[in-house]
């Protein structure tokens, strides 16, 4: 990569002097100043900071906070250099030449015959001290007199104009400078409407980001008639209605952004723009056309390939796994060819999105805890309370997968900690949101909570995807998942009475399952597939695909599937003629299993149909207490299902409060 150049500008701010003042004290008669090597070491990282200007500078009193507070100022050279600095004062207009005048030893060039220079005039601290001064020699009086005035205010920690815009008119040559270059009298491009942008973005605000970044792109960059970027301006406008999901202005700003890379000859731009037109959702009657993949190029960015396993792992693509494990390795393939070339990635935490997008392909292969290693080295390795993306899923994912498991709270906590939310942009945020409205939902779902779904949860659904055969099965399909569609048929027909009119579908739904290797859809099917298979007399055949597939579930990685394994081998035990004393205890362990699950969950309905089946068991097996026991569980069941259909709603009120809340707050934050 080429070098950039330095700005044509500057402009002497008042923490500029504070530097200066730091590189005078500390490195003038440096032989002489026996400063311990830690002491020195912290002093070199601080001005390095500060001078390449990467941050905002500090203010006067961070730095003076900043070097006290260091545990190496014990030696009395260090004390006297810290001391200086903080009793530093410019009182009038004079001393700050004087000081001035006092800079230019530390890097002016000097005879083969005398000593050397402290800094050599293009090192880094000699660059900066040579352009400070060159700075103030360009000032006026007047010019000198502001910026006492200015330095003053902000040594003392009030407001001052000594960061304000410095207005530049060519045909006046009045004003702080009585020396202008070319470069002074032009408005170069900065990165402040580029900031406003990021912060906008952030905040949500489409009109402040439409007039920021065109702004920023609009600037002074160089002498040319064409600043030859009109194309990066176009594609950050792209991405942002990419990400709120508008996809139609989104589509109508690229295909420009394609024609001014090509005319412009900016072939990274161009690829950049092709790989986000990939991304987009097929338009409107080409729904069963296939999405384009993206091939590997030098310069196409990983997360591009990345992007890819998501199109493969749509069921109604009928990609196998296989096909996304292989788009993994080729985008480690790719950030490994970037790190080796010293190309630039967005961000450092790029590298953390393989493992974000491994652990939701593991999960769908079935191997949860190869998915969760994935997800905990992401949240390891990733800062806390920041705008990472990669974090965020991990933690959405694992905070689903808690409640699945049957930990509600746990899970509902662990989404509301501060550290989760507190640095979210506002398109995460509604992805944080819908997170925690899936959960309530799934609670409601389970504890037979159907009349709160209906008029309080529903209705406040936050906008995104949205499933909803995922929490009712009485409404149609609208999706074209060729594995999932046919198991809630099957399920919907359970409820009819009518499983076997399903049949077929439910086989060519395990057919695509397990081609495609979706394990856990594969497992639901199996045992489906043994619960209808009871109605055709097949109890033998049904107790051994139940049993098969049982090794797999009970473990009980999805509590829910093992319980439903369960229940149904009890079912298709008692159905085979031989029920002997041992068949019956093996029932009882199978329904003991599911019990057990089912209260876990909250899944009242079905933990009271395993209670009865237990307590007729029971019965057959003439242990009349435990027969007791279970017709007792069985009430107090039925009094919980009760209790959760007429339960207040504060807790919910309060939690979707708080979501509320947090998005206001984040939008108010930057």
């Amino acid at each position: 990569m080429e070098t950039p150049q330095p700005p044509p500008d500057f402009v002497l701010r008042p923490h500029h002097i504070a530097l200066c003042a730091i590189f005078v004290l500390a490195y003038k008669d440096f032989e002489f100043k026996g400063f311990p090597p830690p002491f020195q070491l912290r002093l070199y990282r601080l001005l390095l900071d500060e001078v390449s200007e990467v941050t905002k500078p500090r203010s006067a009193a961070s730095l003076q906070n900043l070097l006290t507070g260091w545990p190496e100022i014990d030696n009395q050279e260090a004390q006297r250099m810290i001391s200086s600095f903080c009793s530093f004062k410019l009182e009038s207009a004079d001393q700050l030449v004087n000081f001035f005048a006092g800079v230019p030893p530390l890097f002016i060039e000097k005879s083969d015959e005398d000593e050397p220079s402290i800094f050599t005039p293009r090192s880094i601290f000699g660059y900066f001290c040579r352009r400070c001064f060159v700075g103030f020699l360009k000032l006026s009086v007047p010019g000198v007199i502001k910026l006492r005035e200015d330095f003053a205010l902000w040594w003392r920690g009030k407001p001052n104009e000594g960061y304000d815009p410095i207005a530049r008119d060519k045909l006046n040559h009045s004003g702080q400078q009585i020396f202008k270059t070319i470069d002074d009298a032009e408005h170069w491009a900065s990165a402040d409407s580029y900031e406003q942008w990021l912060k906008s973005l952030a905040t949500g605000d489409e009109t402040i980001s439409v007039e920021s970044i065109r702004n920023f792109f609009e600037q002074h960059f160089h002498d040319g008639n064409d600043s030859g970027l009109r194309q990066h301006g176009l594609l950050n406008l792209c991405r942002m209605h990419f990400i709120r999901a508008e996809f139609s202005a989104a589509r109508k700003l690229l295909l420009e952004a394609i024609n001014v890379s090509r005319t412009s000859g900016d072939k990274l731009t161009l690829q950049q723009c092709m790989s986000l037109l990939h991304r987009f959702p097929p338009e409107e009657g080409q729904e069963e056309r296939r999405p384009p993949l993206n091939e590997v190029q030098p310069h196409l960015h990983p997360l591009e390939i990345l992007y890819d396993v998501k199109k493969l792992m749509d069921e109604k693509h009928e990609q196998p796994l296989t096909a996304s494990f292989s788009k993994i390795v080729q985008a480690i393939g790719v950030y490994d060819y970037w790190f080796e070339h010293r190309f630039s990635t967005l961000r450092d935490t790029d590298q953390w999105a393989q493992h974000a997008v491994q652990a939701v392909v593991w999960n769908a292969a079935g191997c949860e805890e190869l998915g969760s290693i994935e997800c905990d080295t992401v949240i390891a390795f990733t800062p806390k309370g920041g705008d990472d993306n990669n974090r965020l899923t991990c933690i959405l994912n694992q905070a689903y997968r808690r409640a699945r498991q049957g930990f509600y709270e746990n899970a509902l906590a662990m989404l509301l900690e501060p550290c989760v939310w507190k640095g979210l942009a506002i398109s995460d945020y509604g992805l944080w949101a819908q997170e925690v409205w899936h959960i309530l939902a799934l609670r409601a779902s389970r504890r037979g909570q159907h009349r709160l779904s209906r008029e309080y949860i529903l209705p406040r659904r936050p906008p995104g995807d949205f499933n909803p055969r995922h929490y009712l099965h009485k409404v149609p399909s609208s999706t074209n998942n060729k594995i999932a569609d046919p198991l809630y048929e099957v399920i919907q027909m359970k409820e009819c009475d009518h499983a076997s009119v399903a049949i077929e579908p439910l086989l060519t739904a395990l057919w695509h399952a397990e081609f495609l290797f979706r394990i856990h859809y594969y497992r639901t099917g199996m045992i489906l597939l043994a619960d209808v298979g009871l109605e055709f007399g097949l109890s033998r055949q049904c107790k051994r695909m139940v049993e098969n597939i049982m090794p797999q579930v009970i473990t009980g990685k999805d509590v829910e599937q093992r319980a439903l394994a369960a229940f149904t081998l009890a079912r298709c035990t008692l159905a085979c003629d031989d029920r002997t004393a041992n068949s019956l205890q093996d029932v009882v362990y199978w329904l003991a299993m599911a019990e057990k699950d089912y209260l876990t969950l909250e899944m009242y309905r079905s933990a009271t149909d395993v209670q009865y089946l237990l307590s007729v068991v029971y019965h057959n097996l003439g242990m009349e207490t435990e027969r007791d026991g279970a017709a007792q569980r069985h009430i107090e069941t039925e009094k919980k299902q009760k209790q959760a259909e007429d339960a207040p709603m504060d807790d919910i009120v309060a939690i979707l409060d708080v979501v509320s809340s947090v998005g206001v707050a984040l939008s108010l934050s930057r």
